[in-house]
């Protein structure tokens, strides 16, 4: 199987993470039967420390026995009591703390025979004297208790002994194997990280080097488009003029033959020279439109500056000074800002198509248009409203479409002015947008950033990201 490199990573930082845990878990299991042996030396440790502490209290009532029989006195006898007792505790301890019980059954036996042997010791001597509590000592009765006494508690220090070598190998075992496995997490982990910085490193590498040649690509890309752009300009420059150069001569013509011929021909032959006429105003239209389209696409003449809003609404007004008083329109302005970064012809073109279209498209009404405008973040939006004829829903999203017209013969036009708005606006990095309820009115928004790039392509970048 073919592994990308950021799968590799990937891979890599799971089991970064995966292999700690599963090691971490075995080495908690480790730690904890770890301090179950340490509990278990522990145990082994106490046990042969009682058992030593146990034969030295039976060897003390031993010497207590003796010294009573030979001196007499109450400190003997209270000895035997205390040690007794001691004895007594000793043994339930190592039933406790799980000493072995075959021996503790015999200590069970055998210490209750040495205390009785004790005890006829000291009541011969208080009733017959030394002489008889002596004989009972040099009796075998004694010695063997005490004999058989010290062999369980000596075999069982043997063995328990023996109990802790086990133990404290095991606990060496298991702190050698916790040790080994911090080890292990410790190399295994540095080896996923080199392996990790490496993968890290060769990606990032060939990513610099796949960025590199995609600028490289993007650059090449970008100097053939300026020139296709070029071209295309030029072409339209010419198109247009080689154009422009026939259509002024049929126009010429035909305006010629409707002015001499006009009511001597036919109806027919009039009707026909008036849309003749008329196409050839159209086709003139649509030629300077594309042309002015082409430019606004270009933006090579565009040029960035502080451009005064009042002075541009002012000019703007003055190029449809005719049609505002035909129209009898009202057009006011509230709110706008003083200046703004832009190119003046661009925002005199904006404001020119947006105001004529909202005329325009007035119905039977007088026309009112609203020109206002606020501030959000680091743009400034532009509002320009009207009480026109409104755009259906379904048209909302077409209007920026070149030759997209909504309307027949009955409103002027190519199609052309809001899609060169749009190109405008998007080309300065804003955007532009239209809010409209038919018969109502409509509201075309577009925005102007306050903290322009230095050049359009940043402008255009900054609203793609």
């Amino acid at each position: 199987m073919n592994w990308t490199a950021q799968q590799k990573i990937r891979i890599g930082y799971w089991l970064l993470t995966l292999v700690p845990i599963v090691l971490g878990a075995l080495a908690a299991r480790n730690a904890i039967e770890l301090n179950a042996a340490a509990k278990h030396v522990a145990e082994t440790n106490r046990i042969s420390k009682l058992l030593e502490k146990l034969f030295s209290e039976i060897k003390d009532v031993e010497v207590a026995q003796r010294e009573y029989v030979l001196v007499g006195g109450e400190q003997p006898l209270q000895t035997i009591r205390n040690t007794h007792v001691r004895i007594d505790d000793d043994i339930r301890e190592l039933r406790r703390i799980g000493a072995d019980t075959r021996w503790l059954s015999l200590l069970d036996s055998l210490i209750p025979q040495k205390f009785e042997e004790i005890q006829q010791t000291i009541e011969s001597r208080n009733e017959r004297g030394v002489e008889a509590a002596s004989q009972i000592l040099l009796t075998n009765r004694g010695f063997q208790a005490m004999d058989d006494i010290r062999r369980v508690v000596s075999n069982m220090r043997t063995e328990e002994e023996r109990r802790l070598a086990e133990r404290s190998r095991e606990q060496s075992r298991r702190f050698q194997r916790t040790f080994e496995l911090f080890f292990g997490v410790l190399i295994l982990n540095l080896a996923l990280i080199g392996i990790l910085y490496f993968l890290q490193r060769r990606e990032t590498e060939r990513a610099k080097q796949l960025h590199d040649e995609l600028e490289q690509r993007v650059a090449l890309r970008t100097e053939a488009l300026q020139r296709s752009n070029e071209d295309l300009q030029q072409f339209a420059y010419i198109a247009s003029h080689d154009m422009k150069e026939p259509l002024r001569m049929i126009a010429s013509y035909t305006t010629l033959l409707q002015r001499r011929y006009a009511g001597r021909l036919d109806e027919d032959a009039d009707s026909f020279i008036n849309f003749i006429v008329d196409g050839v105003k159209r086709m003139n239209t649509l030629i300077q439109d594309l042309l002015e389209y082409s430019r606004a696409a270009s933006g090579a003449e565009d040029q960035l500056s502080e451009v005064h809003v009042p002075t541009i609404l002012r000019n703007v007004m003055a190029n449809l000074k005719v049609t505002i008083a035909e129209s009898g329109a009202t057009v006011k302005s509230e709110h706008l800002p003083e200046a703004v970064p832009y190119d003046a012809i661009r925002l005199t073109q904006i404001f020119q198509n947006l105001i004529g279209n909202a005329i325009k498209y007035r119905g039977d009404r007088r026309p009112v248009v609203t020109i206002t405008s606020t501030r959000r973040d680091d743009e400034i939006v532009f509002s320009v409203s009207d009480n026109g004829i409104g755009i259906a829903p379904e048209h909302v999203d077409k209007i920026f479409n070149v030759f997209q017209r909504l309307h027949g013969k009955e409103y002027e036009g190519t199609g052309i002015g809001l899609a060169m708005v749009k190109k405008i606006v998007e080309r300065y990095g804003g955007r532009i947008w239209v809010e409209s309820t038919p018969d109502v009115g409509s509201t075309f928004h577009f925005t102007i950033l306050l903290n322009a790039p230095l050049s359009l392509a940043e402008a255009a970048a900054s609203t793609i990201t």
